[in-house]
């Protein structure tokens, strides 16, 4: 297992260490990302940002719809939408169950001050609970993490977003995601690009398969993931996990075309509405406009932690990466900051310290509450 205490090098420009796979350093230390680092992100301006919003008319009472988590990014759209533009918005909330008691508050807070009407999701029952624990103890039956995430909360967050719109009759949807968010713009443009295949899932899967199957004849030691890889296909856990979802989105009121597919993700739609990528046009400066936020909406966050807060299930996504890159995923995201200058590598350095610190007691209190103990394969 990869973790924290096993990089023996960090590079001299952000914090990336020497497990991340791919990495290598030059002379002075410096990382290949660090060196290869070309944003493909010019942020657009508020001015095209208000053309943009105001080229189509609205049939309803609201320019825009704002998905609010109560994290910082979210929170400071809904203050700029508000505050800079003028506009009107609609927010809608998503709580999975495992939203904290603070993100609520600041949700709340931000909707009450901005005089934002407020639309709030929830899963039915249980769910989220059952469905979470069926991905934990399917990712420690094969050895890794099954997919990003122990839930469906981007699907039924966009899910939510678009239905809102179209009932309300608003024609833009307004996105917090960024390339600055993955250290590679290839992923990213594949996240921005994610939702329905055309392809019939069989096909994919089949694809999938032979794909595995030529790879395993160029390293036979690869063989030793064969029974994971039929586990997660096939496995009592596999199944479980698949029919909860199946479940949690029919009841939620996805389309059973959809709702059939365990991993499909509404994609950004063009029109009706329109998604916008808010930062791709509006530049994030964590320290002023974290202040603002505080003086203003009465934001606030656990102590040491400003990011990523929100959901409690986090930290087994955190975890997970950590093992597999010595880094976790928000330490990934603080190199990119790095590099744009938004942050410092110490104050990034201690903020990923911290974060790993805190895992192991966030993760045992998450699987107690889920009825499962310990710390579990993956996060030991």
């Amino acid at each position: 297992m990869s973790d924290i205490d096993q990089v023996t090098q960090r590079c001299a420009k952000c914090i990336l260490p020497d497990t991340y796979p791919g990495v290598m350093f030059n002379h002075e230390g410096v990382c290949n990302y660090c060196l290869e680092y070309r944003p493909d992100h010019q942020n657009l301006g508020k001015e095209a940002l208000v053309n943009l919003l105001q080229s189509r008319p609205k049939s309803g009472e609201y320019d825009c719809v704002v998905p609010l988590s109560g994290g910082k990014d979210s929170t400071f759209i809904l203050y700029y939408i508000v505050k800079e533009l003028g506009l009107k918005p609609i927010a809608v909330n998503y709580d999975s169950g495992f939203q904290i008691e603070l993100a609520r508050d600041n949700v709340r807070n931000a909707c009450d001050i901005l005089d934002v009407p407020l639309v709030s999701a929830t899963v039915p029952g249980n769910s989220q609970l059952k469905l979470l624990k069926q991905w934990i103890l399917l990712s420690e039956k094969v050895g890794r993490p099954y997919g990003p995430c122990g839930g469906n909360c981007e699907a039924i967050l966009r899910k939510t977003t678009i239905d809102t719109a179209r009932a309300k009759g608003v024609p833009f949807i307004i996105w917090g995601s960024s390339s600055m968010e993955s250290l590679n713009n290839n992923i990213y443009s594949d996240y921005i690009n994610k939702g329905e295949k055309k392809e019939l899932d069989i096909v994919r899967m089949f694809k999938w398969v032979v794909s595995k199957l030529k790879a395993l004849f160029k390293d036979m030691e690869k063989a030793k993931k064969i029974p994971g890889m039929i586990y997660a296909l096939i496995g009592y856990h596999a199944i479980m996990f698949n029919l909860i979802s199946v479940y949690q989105r029919m009841k939620l009121g996805f389309p059973f075309r959809h709702a059939i597919k365990p991993r499909y993700v509404p994609p950004f739609t063009e029109v009706n509405p329109t998604f916008v990528h808010f930062f791709d046009y509006i530049s994030w400066d964590s320290i002023s406009h974290t202040e603002t936020l505080k003086t203003k909406l009465k934001w606030k966050h656990p102590e040491g932690r400003e990011s990523r807060f929100d959901c409690l299930i986090h930290c087994f996504v955190n975890s997970a990466y950590l093992r597999t890159n010595g880094i976790t995923t928000d330490g990934a995201n603080y190199c990119n900051f790095i590099r744009e200058g938004r942050i410092d590598r110490e104050s990034a350095l201690n903020n990923e310290k911290a974060i790993v610190e805190s895992l192991r007691g966030e993760i045992k209190e998450m699987r107690e509450r889920i009825g499962l103990k310990g710390h579990g394969r993956l996060t030991s």
